[in-house]
């Protein structure tokens, strides 16, 4: 039997404290993979915010339109089947992927009650889209109310994770102390189990479990693995509290089926750090960073990127060494970052396109790491890709926001 090292593609983890160093940068091809989407809020059910095998753009990008909103950027711009769903804090709208009209919103008639955050997901032509207390299925073309399920607390900073499950898929979604999982075709429940804190993030699905584990985190800092019928196989506890919803180390390769990546759990520590679980829960690594880690973790290509304190940082996914950093800026909070073949995009002041293998240098000294910086307008926020695009959230900073599309 080949050995964890060889078989998970060198992304695995050795159990060591990670220390500030210099090492060299990650290796990645620019991609070629020109028809991809971003279905869901962190990019997948592992929750990777990366696409490894796409083409995006390279060089500093033209911008090929936008769309002005009222409200701030909430949630990944999610992109699928001629779709864009944007949630602005107010609202959550429906956008042709072409030209950007409206198609349908959750709330036309204006809302001065609710806030919206965190992003919908999407399968099979339905938008699962978490609005305040509710979660709501609705028809992807026509924004149709297809079925609702209220829940006790307002969602976090969450998206659905959606779960194949033989023809179809279930829906996992945490919001309060409770985590439940539905029938994705009818809403009928299919589990619930109430963890030991508020769930405010995403959950993301283990990359391989005999169990169908899932990852949850709560804002009190308990990770826990629960199975596919809601049984808790095992919690951790990082005592500074969780900022980030868990991200698997894993991504498929270029034949779009293989899957690479060590399948452990990384999550962002309220006390700047960055915590690595392997599958069984055993601690792997701890890499502390300035500032803390907001939105969510990029990994891919046997890096974990994390963006904190105006850096964004480059991580060995197997033991957590610091392999470079750079500056962005001040940041528009949050700013979570997104890999697409070579590349790592990321907001700020600037809209920056940062090659993942860091350029040359020593620690936060750098030199030829960023390929461009695109000025906005504003300050850049989430950012996602699909098709050779990218969709970048803008706030204004006048109460305002702007959804610009990149080639």
């Amino acid at each position: 039997m080949p050995s964890r090292r060889a078989l998970l593609a060198g992304l695995g983890a050795t159990g060591v404290t990670a220390t500030a160093g210099c090492l060299g940068g990650f290796d990645g091809d620019p991609g070629t993979d020109e028809t991809y989407d971003w279905p869901a809020g962190g990019g997948n059910d592992w929750n990777s915010r990366a696409v490894p095998n796409g083409v995006a753009p390279r060089d500093d990008p033209t911008v090929d339109r936008t769309h002005e909103f009222d409200g701030t950027p909430a949630g990944d711009p999610v992109v699928t089947a001629g779709t864009v769903l944007l949630n602005t804090g107010v609202d959550v709208v429906a956008l042709d992927r072409e030209d950007l009209t409206p198609r349908w919103s959750v709330a036309p008639d204006g809302n001065d009650a609710f806030r919206y955050t965190g992003a919908p997901a999407v399968a099979d032509g339905v938008a699962y889209v978490p609005e305040s207390d509710t979660l709501v299925a609705r028809d992807l073309d026509t924004g149709e109310r297809l079925w609702s399920r209220a829940f006790e607390y307002v969602f976090g900073e969450t998206t659905p994770l959606l779960v194949e499950r033989g023809d179809g898929h279930r829906v996992v979604i945490g919001a309060g102390e409770s985590l439940r999982a539905f029938d994705g075709a009818t809403g009928e429940r299919q589990w619930e189990r109430r963890l030991d804190g508020i769930v405010r993030r995403a959950v993301a699905r283990a990359q391989a479990s005999v169990y169908g584990a899932v990852y949850a985190a709560t804002a009190g800092g308990e990770l826990y693995a629960v199975d596919d019928e809601g049984r808790v196989r095992w919690n951790r506890t990082v005592d500074a509290g969780i900022r980030t919803a868990p991200t698997v180390v894993a991504s498929r390769g270029p034949d779009d089926e293989s899957i690479r990546g060590s399948g452990d759990v990384v999550v962002g520590g309220g006390d700047g750090s960055v915590r690595c679980f392997d599958p069984n829960g055993t601690p792997q690594w701890r890499a502390d960073l300035r500032g803390f880690v907001e939105g969510g973790i990029a990994v891919g290509h046997e890096g974990v990127f994390a963006a904190s304190g105006g850096r964004l940082y480059a991580l060995s996914a197997e033991n957590g060494t610091r392999a470079w950093q750079t500056e962005i800026g001040n940041a528009v909070r949050p700013t979570p970052p997104a890999l697409v073949g070579d590349t790592i995009y990321v907001g700020g002041e600037r809209l920056h396109g940062i090659g993942v293998d860091g350029g040359v240098g020593f620690r936060s000294v750098r030199l030829g790491e960023t390929r461009f910086e695109h000025d906005v307008d504003g300050g850049a926020s989430y950012v996602t890709a699909a098709d050779g695009r990218l969709f970048a959230s803008v706030a204004t900073g006048t109460g305002g926001g702007r959804l610009v599309v990149l080639s």
